[in-house]
Formats: C-alpha cells, structure tokens, sequence
C-alpha cells in the first residue's frame, strides 16, 4: 500500500472514531444525567450505559473509553448535551431517548428530575408525543430484559 494511501485510511479512520467518540460522550452525558436524577448513581446503571452504548448504539469500547476520559467529559454541562442531541439524525436520537428512559425504568419508578430531563431531552430532539411514547415502550422492554425480576414485583 503506497504512504499516501495509508495516510488517507489512516485519516478516515481517525475521523471515525472521532464521530463515534462524539456520539458516545452524547451518550454518556445523557444517561448519567438520568442516572443520577433520582438522587444516587447505583453501579449497575453506569453498568447498563456501557452496555447500551455498545449493543445499542454500536460504539467500539475504545470510544466508549475516550468518551467517559475526565478530561473529555467533566467540564460538560447539561446544555451542551442538549446542544448536541439537537445536531443528531433523527434516529439516533431516538435511540438515545430510548436508552435515557430504559436507565430511568430500571428502578421501576420515575422521580421528578427524571421526568423533567426526559421532558428535556425530548424536546431538544424534537419528538412528538408519538415517538415519545414508542421510545419508552421500548425503554420499558428493555428494562425488563435486563431485570426480569422486576416483572413480577410489578404484577
């Protein structure tokens, strides 16, 4: 392979994983919002944001990594989370939608902070009540996959 054309896969490449760690530190900053709303961060939703982040949004642990850095992520605020999910495709948006909520399913109870940042979020992505609702069924089912248990305390 001739140098300029390493260099050229070389800066793609490089420009790929910039893009993912973007969407990951998104990610990141949105859940753990939602994650510690209801006044506590247990282990296990820092746990089910990992998972999300790469099941989900199929972001490679080595952005995930980069993403969570506290020299990336600490000095990011609230805005500029909302900021950011604003510049999204509309579907990955969603999906991060999808994945706030599930972090907010996962104690099967919605705290005021937890709701008024749904409400948030929800509008700098610019859902309808429709797209909401699907996002936290959604949520809701994948919730129940990762804690089955949970379906028959509700029941």
């Amino acid at each position: 392979m001739p140098a300029l054309d390493w260099l050229h896969s070389w800066t793609m490449e490089s420009e790929a994983l910039k893009s993912q760690v973007q969407l990951a530190t998104i990610w990141f900053l949105a859940a753990r919002t939602m994650a510690v709303a209801d006044g506590n961060l247990p282990k296990v939703k820092e746990t089910v944001a990992g998972l999300y982040a790469r099941s989900i949004l199929e972001l490679p642990e080595e952005a995930c990594v980069a993403a969570k850095n506290p020299e990336n992520i600490s000095s990011l605020r609230i805005e500029d989370c909302l900021a950011s999910v604003r510049s999204l495709p509309r579907a990955l948006g969603e999906k991060i939608m999808t994945g706030v909520m599930m972090i907010a399913y996962a104690n099967r109870a919605m705290h005021p902070l937890e709701v008024r940042w749904a409400s948030m979020l929800a509008s700098a992505i610019g859902l309808e009540e429709n797209d909401f609702q699907r996002c936290c069924v959604d949520a809701r089912v994948i919730a129940t996959m990762m804690n089955p248990s949970a379906e028959d305390e509700i029941s």
